[in-house]
């Protein structure tokens, strides 16, 4: 595995009195690592490929990651514990079945897929037709639809234990995170950026496209088993550190991280912190005031029943006043009905994020996705999704499929990842998958298997099956 250099290294290599770090060809420099060598006249040299040992312990095998470049090395689970917590069933069975019948397609399909794209419910369905009988009939009506849009803030809030003048909307979470990191200063001490290997792409390239303002961006890896030790958090951030930007569950195989007591040891060390948590909401509680996180963004498509377009981002109002975003637009401002061009006059809420005209038709679909979680409970939907995914990795083991997600199911989101790898792509297991009735959700050498609370033991045994059918036939 590639491994990331960062400052730290240099300075631990300082100190012990070597010039020299030798690397491998694929291990990257952070900017910070090579700034801080330069000034302490360290050199880094890479090692040819034919001086680099192998890796063999205790893995299978290493499959290269066509999707990010990194490579797979997948343990030996044969005689693997699962840890889970207790199953307390707290949605009955008789509950399931009523709530199917809220998502047509589970009469025909096994819907695994919801860490891409959850499946569509009546009642989401309905908002939208909402919105289009009223703009059919009563034509343009901004107010009533300004209005929805802060019934969904209102709702997400909910969800989170936010106050809803901490909520700002935007069109998807790039935008959020972007918004979020052009309002901050990079030019006094603490110009640091603390991301992971762990994120979603798009958070890193934003993070990394604001270096031109000054930020220094250092990466923490993944270790051996696609999981990051939290005493790498300790490592990382320091007196130098902004903000620490983290997912709170790995979208590649669902490792889900200890979101508490990193903001502990970011705000220990006087650092922000940024959790992205869109491939867990609506699985896993999320309280921003018991847990201390500063800020938080996520979208609806997945475990929250919505459709793309639409994200929100929760700032803690006592930080509000300290952004000032450069990409910004009328609905950031005090009064947006003011039309005044001369200055900004930045909401003194979290509004203060929002930009254009706001996404009004997403917002219909969001409002009613989020009050059906909140509607059945988070705490419960955790319970039942525990129980899936310790299910699912049981499944793998007696089928002999190889995967790299968490065996301790507190470690874990939902996401269960199966290496399908060199057989087949993960693109065409997703579409072999489709004919067979069974939506899973592909990415780099793994297809996905992650469950709702409306998910059913057997539908997952159905979807392993398929899946070591295919596999068996490569």
């Amino acid at each position: 595995m590639k491994k990331f250099y960062t400052e730290n290294d240099v300075e631990r290599s300082f100190a012990q009195g070597e010039l020299k770090i030798y690397i491998n060809e694929d291990d990257v420099i952070t900017s910070l690592a090579k700034e801080t060598a330069n000034k302490k006249g360290i050199e880094f040299v890479r090692k040819d490929k034919s001086n680099q040992s192998d890796i063999h312990d205790n893995y299978q095998s290493q499959v290269v990651n066509k999707y990010d470049s990194k490579t797979i090395k997948s343990p030996i689970y044969t005689n693997q514990q699962i840890i889970a917590p207790k199953y307390k069933g707290l949605i009955s069975d008789q509950e399931i079945e009523k709530w199917r019948s809220e998502f047509p397609i589970l009469k025909t399909t096994a819907h695994l897929g919801n860490c891409s794209q959850s499946a569509q419910s009546i009642r989401v369905r309905e908002a939208i037709n909402s919105y289009l009988d009223n703009w059919l009939t009563v034509g343009m009506d901004w107010d009533s639809w300004v209005e929805e849009v802060n019934l969904a803030k209102k709702e997400f809030a909910k969800l989170i234990n936010a106050d809803p003048s901490e909520i700002a909307v935007s069109s998807c979470v790039s935008e959020a995170i972007s918004s979020v990191a052009n309002s901050l200063d990079y030019t006094g001490k603490r110009n640091k950026v603390v991301v992971t290997d762990a994120e979603f792409p798009t958070v890193d390239y934003i993070w990394l496209a604001n270096q031109r303002n000054g930020a220094k961006v250092d990466f923490i890896s993944v270790n051996e088993n696609h999981q990051i030790d939290i005493e790498e958090y300790e490592r990382y951030i320091d007196d130098r550190t902004l903000i620490t930007s983290i997912t709170q569950v790995y979208y590649l195989n669902g490792f889900k991280q200890d979101i508490a007591k990193i903001a502990e040891i970011a705000h220990n060390k006087g650092s922000l912190i940024l959790v992205d948590a869109y491939q867990c909401l609506g699985t896993e509680p999320v309280d921003v005031k018991k847990m201390n996180i500063d800020m938080l963004a996520s979208g609806c498509l997945k475990y929250l029943f919505g459709i793309p377009g639409i994200a929100f981002i929760y700032i803690n109002k006592d930080l509000v006043s300290k952004l000032k975003p450069t990409a910004t637009g009328w609905f950031g401002q005090a009064n947006p009905f003011l039309f005044q061009t001369r200055y900004n006059d930045w909401s003194e809420t979290t509004s203060r994020l929002d930009t254009g005209t706001q996404p009004v038709l997403n917002s219909y679909a969001a409002r009613a996705g989020l009050e059906i979680i909140n509607e059945v409970g988070v705490e419960r939907i955790k319970d039942r999704i525990d129980m899936l995914s310790e299910y699912a990795l049981k499944g793998c083991i007696s089928r002999g499929l190889t995967t790299i997600s968490p065996f301790d199911v507190n470690k874990k989101g939902g996401t269960t990842a199966i290496v399908v790898a060199p057989k087949i792509s993960s693109h065409e297991m997703e579409v072999e998958l489709r004919k067979r009735n069974v939506i899973g959700s592909g990415r780099g050498d793994v297809i996905r298997i992650a469950p709702h609370f409306y998910s059913k033991p057997e539908e997952i045994d159905y979807a392993l099956d398929m899946i070591k059918q295919i596999l068996d036939e490569k």
